[in-house]
């Protein structure tokens, strides 16, 4: 069991009643059964939450949550592990659309609390938040899994155009182009080691890559 699973089934034995929690960053990979295994070398102390916009208020006033946050961290303290990053959807860059493409995330020993994650590409375009060098391997690990997952390649045409339409928060609005750029690249770099067009799988054969640059749509 890794230490995002330890954080989830701890925090699962505190709370009182069912509660729905959408985690990101590396914790939500870690979460899922798919890729969790293919995950020994990434580690992480904590789970990254999101709260979508239309559970803000209802999470904010539920204080047998935010009990169970603080008993969590107390339990788990000794060990190095919390969950301190709790973000409402508006602080946390990702498309218009991402709560339509949620992931769920099954664990058998959760009985009060039901974890979901954002569809990868989302997972992607969170990380042009800061885009500094642990993003860029996670990024690099999430289009690895994706493509070992599904067979698809997540190229630079999509990331792109979801870049294009995302909602950046004001804090990283400076810094959201250039970290941008770097994901885009890393995703070009990957298609060319595959050699695939966007929307080929890798076994469709060489084509040639995107020519544009990111475009940002602000």
């Amino acid at each position: 069991m890794n230490a995002a699973q330890t954080i989830a089934e701890t925090l699962d034995w505190h709370l009182t009643q069912p509660t729905e929690v959408v985690v990101f960053g590396a914790a939500a990979l870690l979460l899922d059964r798919k890729f969790a295994g293919r995950l020994a070398g990434r580690s992480t102390n904590d789970v990254d939450i999101i709260i979508p916009k239309d559970r803000e208020l209802r999470v904010d006033a539920d204080r047998s949550f935010w009990r169970a946050v603080e008993k969590t961290n107390q339990e788990l303290e000794a060990k190095g592990l919390y969950i301190t990053h709790i973000f409402p959807e508006r602080e946390v860059v990702l498309t218009p659309e991402w709560k339509q493409h949620t992931v769920p995330l099954h664990h058998d020993k959760l009985t009060k609390l039901s974890l979901q994650r954002p569809r990868m590409l989302d997972l992607v375009v969170s990380k042009m938040g800061r885009g500094d060098v642990q993003d860029l391997v996670d990024v690099r690990s999430m289009l690895r899994l994706h493509r070992e997952a599904t067979g698809h390649q997540l190229t630079a045409a999509e990331i792109i155009q979801a870049a294009g339409r995302a909602q950046v928060p004001e804090v990283y609005r400076e810094i959201f182009p250039r970290a941008c750029e770097r994901i885009v690249a890393l995703a070009r770099e990957l298609e060319t080691a595959q050699d695939i067009r966007p929307g080929q799988s890798p076994s469709s054969g060489p084509s040639p890559l995107p020519r544009h640059g990111p475009r940002m749509g602000m």
